[in-house]
């Protein structure tokens, strides 16, 4: 395990001059010519020791999309790999004999309507005689009977068909939000039972990384909390979100979960790392990111002492924010190191600010 220390920046200063140099005093000396570069002062403050952790790339929501009708696969409409919205057609199931019967629920409630309107002009007509005592209770009461048939009827009827074409709308099996076809399940010719898992469809717009971390790290991980991590060598912000509570008995060890931010190019099962604190803060040297470049395999820094370059080795112990910490010999608080144009310089080159 790599251990390293995240610092919490006290003070940063960062100047820039240009004095004027002569093409005469550029000529002088047999070595290579001066170089423009930008420089900051090494500053102090709190430091975390760190550790990195590898984990996982995980697409933050996944559904496996099931079928709500039973019925037979007539087309695939997707295919894996494919981006998709929330409402994109996924698979079509056959729809013929479904069709059939919303015809027939159809004429049979509009038949219904019909009868319905008849039996209510009847049974005014026969209300207006029955107050005028034209005509007996029974058959008063056989119209009204007739009507309040109808009325229950048209309800029943009125049900069979919404459900019908809700039936034949769910025939169309359609994408619950917006992503990633991760794989169809399905082919033309399948039968699809109720419940029946047809594709699996990812929202490829968030990831979580799930890591398993030690007991000990656990009250050193708050709720929001910001860390750096790495998903195929792409640098990334992530937050802290929770630790899931069941840990592995063989190993000791508990799942945390954090939440990253988008980039192009994620794909679930990559991997993944994270730099957690494992103690309380000390003391250390803080300097830009910057200053820190990696030549022949090892970390180094320029300091500009006196108008020249001079190169110290640097032991990283950890970043916070745009500082990262080190350690280096020789090197303390006040000293200005190289942040821009280090990249072109060499040990004892002259330096232009």
């Amino acid at each position: 395990m790599r251990f390293v220390y995240a610092l919490t920046l006290c003070t940063t200063f960062i100047f820039i001059s240009f004095p004027a140099v002569s093409a005469e005093e550029k000529k002088q000396g047999g070595g290579p010519p001066p170089m423009l570069v930008e420089t900051a002062e090494v500053t102090s403050g709190k430091a975390e020791p760190m550790a990195e952790y590898v984990g996982t790339a995980y697409y933050a929501r996944t559904a496996e999309v099931a079928a709500e009708v039973p019925g037979l696969v007539r087309a695939v409409m997707v295919d894996d790999g494919e981006r998709i919205r929330k409402g994109t057609p996924l698979v079509m199931l056959d729809g013929e004999i479904l069709s059939a019967e919303i015809e027939g629920a159809k004429a049979d409630f509009e038949q219904n309507r019909v009868d319905l309107d008849k039996a209510k002009k009847d049974f005014e007509r026969i209300s207006s005689l029955y107050e005028e005592d034209a005509i007996a209770e029974t058959e008063y009461e056989t119209y009204q009977t007739s009507q309040s048939r109808y009325e229950k009827l048209h309800i029943t009827l009125k049900a069979r068909l919404d459900k019908l074409l809700l039936e034949q709308k769910k025939k169309t099996i359609r994408a619950p939000f917006d992503g990633i076809i991760i794989e169809t399940l399905v082919e033309p010719g399948e039968w699809v039972v109720v419940g029946g898992t047809v594709a699996q469809v990812a929202d490829n717009s968030s990831f979580e990384i799930l890591v398993d971390i030690p007991a000990n790290l656990t009250p050193h991980l708050e709720n929001g909390r910001s860390v750096s991590a790495t998903i195929s060598d792409q640098a990334l912000g992530a937050t802290f979100k929770t630790i899931i509570p069941k840990g592995d008995i063989a190993t000791r060890t508990f799942t945390a979960k954090f939440s990253v931010e988008h980039k192009a190019g994620l794909i679930e099962g990559m991997q993944a790392s994270v730099m957690l604190p494992t103690s309380k803060a000390i003391d250390g040297l803080l300097v830009p990111r910057d200053a820190v470049i990696n030549q022949s395999g090892q970390n180094v820094l320029f300091l500009a002492v006196e108008g020249i370059a001079k190169a110290i080795p640097v032991q990283v112990l950890g970043y916070q924010g745009m500082q990262v910490a080190v350690s280096g010999t020789g090197l303390k608080v006040g000293q200005q190191v190289v942040i821009k144009g280090n990249e072109r310089i060499r040990d004892g080159q002259p330096l232009l600010f």
